[in-house]
């Protein structure tokens, strides 16, 4: 079959988007591909295609767990056998989707960069077929990106395994420099690059200076109708304005990492199928939402950098219909994240101070711990031992890019349950137990692909099945488990912690300094890149796009300068005329639109809707039914 037959069988697509056939058609043929496309413009469907077509496995290599975990549930959807393998699971599971990749049984597998630093896990590599690599977030290989993670380094070493093995690297966030520097750390000889425009020709961008933010969001809200994202900086502001928004009338939620799973699914479910027009969140939301229809992105609290924000804003208006991304700005904002990211490279003194505690929270006697992963809460570790929250958390993401650890966000993880005898095994436990048999039966009748694999099953649901409340589930079920019978794994939402090399004494703690002021550079320039930004007088997406190395745009017509620019070229000395002497009528008392053009000569009543036009834009004037009054 061809590839527009597959994405027809599985996506129910008639046409690829621009560049997608063409990238195909690439990796088919053998080529090593490099793929610069932005936010929402179908990157992973230029690989997906591929793996179905191909014999044998493609291995995709993810850096967030989240990202993977909903990939792998819209394949699995769409009847493709596909799997990930992340920290946040039991080993059991490893053990069992690596035995089907192995087999033949699965055509795509999704890892965390952080697996290919297991001894065990290239132990078990070796032995899988695969044909295809795919890198997504490459970007994360080079010191020069602005989310470098250390484990990417290893991904170029699965060659020497596979000498035929063909590499797609994907990325929405890369500059020509990083794009080039992509190439040579993943050893890609002659690379195929395929650059997709990022000219967002629906999306308008805008920077507002308002003195009262949450004044300002409230209005935006009742201005733009439908689905909106508002992103902040702390967990504490998703709360709050949240909270001010549902006061003032707008169905408003909040989303941040230290939420408890269960409330993070719902929330993302609510806003997902509308019952939530808006999410007030941190950058912990966003990734993998494949909601088209946010007619809204605003940035509450400046960003540290323009791919951040380009990646973020990009999830307005991916169905092509008008769509805004407004970015609240005041002065002591750049202020405060230049305060922030002094913060963020904490001493060597304090970094190898929380390396000890770590050590001892753990409980891990020197020399250990390499490849142990752990449950791990960031508060819970820096209460336990008397440590600042952030700047523990930034003395971690030290030593993550220096290569000693690895962490992964938590993820709610449902409960899952597979019953690995057979039948007759099965039928026989259940003759000579029979206060478990009811337990049995009643995961069968809910479950019923439980004897090939792992289901996801809710606890709720059999016990409401059973309808015996002296019936102890989770008691059975683990007496299951150990008789055999059943692999039971509870639920759980935590952070998860691996040991990427052996525990040293923190004197012996050894980083790379020239890296770390390096990469502290990269991050300074960020931050000023930002600013300009919000400080430009013409285009922004003109400015935004030449920062990736897109040149096929100089001025977009719709950003807030753009606007701005050919306004000034339209109005004259006629319009100011009018705009002073509406303003003054307004002052005096209000009056309906009838009225006012009453006030002129018919030959400027045109000009005069666009001078009204112009004022209420500029919030100038208040426009209520049809009538107008001064703000």
């Amino acid at each position: 079959m061809h590839p527009e037959n597959y994405l027809k069988e599985y996506w129910g697509y008639s046409q690829f988007r621009p560049l997608q056939a063409e990238i195909i058609a690439s990796i088919l043929d053998g080529k090593n591909t490099q793929v610069l496309m932005p936010t929402g413009g179908g990157k992973s469907i230029c690989y997906q295609v591929p793996a179905l077509m191909l014999d044998g496995l493609t291995l995709v290599i993810s850096p967030l767990i989240a990202l993977m975990t909903d990939q792998v549930e819209n394949l699995k959807n769409r009847n493709i056998r596909a799997a990930c393998i992340h920290s946040n699971m039991h080993y059991r599971e490893m053990e069992r989707i690596l035995d089907s990749a192995q087999f033949g049984g699965m055509k795509l597998l999704y890892i965390s960069p952080e697996r290919l630093q297991s001894r065990d896990f290239w132990t078990r590599l070796k032995q899988l077929p695969v044909k295809l690599l795919a890198v997504d977030e490459a970007h994360c290989i080079s010191m020069w990106g602005y989310d470098f993670r250390p484990s990417y380094l290893k991904i170029a070493e699965v060659k020497t395994l596979f000498p035929d093995l063909t590499m797609v690297a994907l990325t929405a966030t890369a500059t020509e420099f990083v794009l080039e520097d992509i190439g040579r750390r993943l050893e890609m000889t002659d690379p195929v690059v395929y650059r997709s425009s990022f000219f967002r020709s629906n999306l308008k961008f805008g920077v507002l200076s308002p003195e009262d933010k949450l004044e300002r969001v409230a209005r935006l809200m009742k201005k733009v109708k439908g689905p909106a994202i508002i992103y902040v900086r702390n967990r504490r502001q998703t709360r709050e304005i949240a909270m001010y928004l549902s006061r003032r009338g707008v169905q408003a939620g909040y989303y941040h990492a230290g939420l408890e799973g269960p409330v993070r699914n719902e929330r993302q479910s609510q806003f997902m199928q509308g019952s939530l027009q808006v999410m007030v969140a941190t950058n912990a939301f966003g990734m993998g939402i494949d909601k088209s229809d946010v007619r809204m992105v605003i940035h509450f609290d400046l960003p540290d950098s323009l791919e951040a924000y380009y990646q973020e804003a990009g999830r307005a208006g991916r169905d092509g219909k008008d769509s805004y991304a407004i970015l609240l700005y005041q002065e002591r904002d750049y202020h405060k994240l230049l305060s922030q990211f002094e913060q963020t490279f904490p001493d060597m003194s304090e970094v190898r101070r929380i390396y000890r505690a770590l050590g001892n929270y753990l409980k891990l006697a020197l020399g250990s711990g390499e490849g142990a992963t752990y449950p791990f809460e960031v508060v819970d570790f820096a209460r336990a031992y008397d440590l600042d929250t952030f700047l523990t958390w930034n003395a971690l993401k030290i030593l993550e890019q220096a290569g000693w650890i690895a962490l992964s966000e938590g993820l709610y993880q449902p409960s899952r349950l597979h019953i690995p005898v057979d039948k007759t095994v099965l039928y026989d436990y259940q003759l000579r137990n029979p206060g478990k048999d009811r337990v049995i039966r009643a995961i069968l009748r809910l479950y019923q692909g439980v004897m090939s694999d792992y289901a996801v099953i809710k606890e709720r649901q059999i016990e409401s099945l059973l309808g015996d409340v002296s019936i102890k589930l989770r008691q059975v079920l683990m007496e299951l488990q150990q008789d055999q019978i059943v692999d039971y794994i509870p639920s759980n939402d935590q952070g998860r912690i691996t040991l990427l090399q052996p525990r040293v004494h923190h004197d012996n703690l050894t980083i790379d300094h020239d890296l770390l002021a390096f990469r502290k550079k990269c991050r300074k320039k960020g931050i000023e890149n930002i600013r300009e930004y919000v400080h430009l007088t013409d285009c922004r997406q003109g400015y935004l796009i030449r920062y990736f190395g897109d040149h096929s745009v100089t001025r977009c017509g719709i950003c807030d300068n753009c606007r701005k620019a050919e306004q000034n070229d339209a109005e004259g000395d006629d319009f100011h005329i009018l705009k002073e002497q509406i303003t003054a009528s307004l002052h005096q008392s209000e009056r309906t639109i009838s009225e006012l053009k009453q006030l002129f000569d018919p030959d400027q009543h045109q000009m005069v809707i666009s001078v009204i036009q112009k004022l209420i834009d500029e919030e100038l004037i208040v426009k209520r039914d049809n009538t107008l009054s001064a703000n």
